[in-house]
């Protein structure tokens, strides 16, 4: 009964296992309920690509999206640190500028350990390329004269402070030669509007909507920056980039009149190592998709595709995006759920070989206990042969007594084989035991008898 009971549990357990497995699968790589994406300002251009990301995102997922308006690069970093944050724009080179080098009110990061969980790598969205805007009538004709004047470099933390600082030393002009002007987007338009400011440096995409307002007016110009190549030979993050004519004005004024030679850094798309690669590959997906770039114009995304999209990484690239990038690679089960119970895999398999060792001693001890199936012919044979001790062979009555035993020994093993299959014959030692004492007992009695049967002999001579 015990044994019928345990074999309709092992059954069960084996039918159970596998919806037990895919259950246990889909919960841990069921995709969160909620998102965070670090964006910037709502003026800015990484605002407007977060928007329509939370659009196509939710759309397709069953997820909410946040958007969480922050001050730029530095923040989005800080965020995606911390953990309040699972996507983030970033400017490559803002933390090395803002932090390692120390310019400006920027606050040095606080020390503390290594996170464990890594920054990894999405997307390069776009080019943000530098623009150095003046007023039309400004007595500013190239970047020499920024010297003493007021110029809007960016917010602290932000990727356009951290793009003017090294432009700055590129143009061999210290802090306090200039005054700084630590302005957001729209204060960079009112101060503008209002004559307070003589100069902005701006980092952003060319489809930038503060460009294209301010520009557009015809009553702004941008200045060319000088020896681009030195530039991008020391600022790694900088690569040459020109600004097509005509691209921001071409009605009152073209602005620029000509293709202007500037630098541009890239636009990341970053996330946790931690963040589901499920989520990241559906979010990789949708970056890449071309109604995506196309409807917030990332012009380039949608003319290279993966091929912009893969440049200018500075980080790992999460294992999601990967899957996206390199199909081929892609795991047949999800990294995360294996790596997540890998252990419980090793506990597993330990238990299911402790129990196979268990069952057998188990069976082994219980055969032991239980008395052998040979254990009854052997008694008989014992029995037989205690008999033909009594019997030497010297007397008449011993021959037919002896034949009987010897009969008794011939009929019992053959009975005892007919219980044994050929293979049990052949595994079990004890048999060869018990055919080996029918053998030897059946020689005992056949010596008897042999010496028997020489008296009689020498009886009947001796009578004649």
């Amino acid at each position: 009964m015990r044994r019928t009971i345990l074999k309709i549990l092992v059954v069960v357990l084996l039918i159970s296992l596998p919806v037990i497995l895919h259950q246990t699968y889909r919960w841990m790589t069921a995709l969160p309920d909620r998102i965070t994406i670090a964006a910037g300002h709502p003026e800015g251009r990484y605002y407007g690509v977060a928007e329509q990301l939370k659009a196509q995102l939710q759309e397709q997922l069953p997820i909410e999206v946040e958007i969480l308006q922050t001050e730029g690069s530095l923040e989005n970093m800080k965020l995606l640190r911390s953990g309040k944050a699972d996507l983030g724009f970033y400017q490559p080179g803002a933390e090395y500028v803002l932090i390692e080098r120390k310019p400006g009110p920027a606050a040095p990061r606080q020390a503390g350990p290594v996170e464990a969980d890594e920054i990894c790598f999405i997307a390069n969205l776009f080019s943000q390329a530098v623009h150095v805007v003046v007023p039309l009538d400004s007595e500013v004709r190239n970047v020499n004269d920024l010297k003493g004047k007021r110029v809007a470099i960016g917010q602290p933390g932000s990727g356009d402070l951290a793009a003017s600082l090294p432009l700055l030393e590129h143009l061999q002009l210290d802090l306090d030669e200039i005054r700084p002007a630590y302005l957001s987007y729209l204060e960079i338009e009112e101060e503008f509007g209002e004559n307070k400011l003589d100069a902005a440096i701006v980092t952003v995409g060319v489809e930038a909507p503060l460009l294209q307002k301010l520009l557009q007016t015809g009553q702004y110009r941008l200045l060319e920056i000088p020896y681009i190549g030195a530039l991008t030979r020391r600022e790694t993050q900088f690569y040459p980039y020109e600004i097509p004519a005509g691209m921001y004005s071409r009605k009152q004024r073209v602005v620029p009149e000509r293709n202007l030679p500037t630098v541009a850094c890239g636009a990341l798309l970053l996330t946790r190592e931690s963040v589901s690669d499920d989520l990241i590959t559906e979010v990789t997906t949708q970056v890449l998709h071309q109604n995506f770039s196309r409807q917030v114009h990332l012009n380039e995304l949608s003319a290279k595709g993966q091929t912009f999209a893969r440049e200018n990484q500075g980080f790992p690239m999460h294992d999601g995006a990967d899957h996206v990038y390199n199909p081929e690679l892609k795991p047949f089960m999800n990294s995360e759920f294996v790596e997540a119970t890998e252990g419980m895999r090793s506990f597993i398999v330990s238990i299911l070989i402790a129990g196979y060792l268990l069952f057998h001693w188990f069976q082994k001890r219980r055969e032991k206990s239980k008395e052998h199936r040979l254990d009854s012919y052997i008694r008989q044979l014992v029995e037989i042969e205690n008999q033909q001790m009594k019997f030497d062979g010297n007397k008449l009555q011993d021959g037919p007594a002896l034949i009987a035993l010897l009969d008794d020994v011939t009929s019992l093993r053959q009975h005892t084989l007919k219980q044994f299959s050929a293979h049990e014959l052949n595994e079990d030692r004890a048999t060869d035991v018990f055919l080996e004492m029918c053998h030897a007992l059946s020689d005992k009695i056949n010596a008897k008898l042999l010496g028997w049967k020489i008296d009689r002999l020498g009886e009947k001579i001796k009578d004649d």
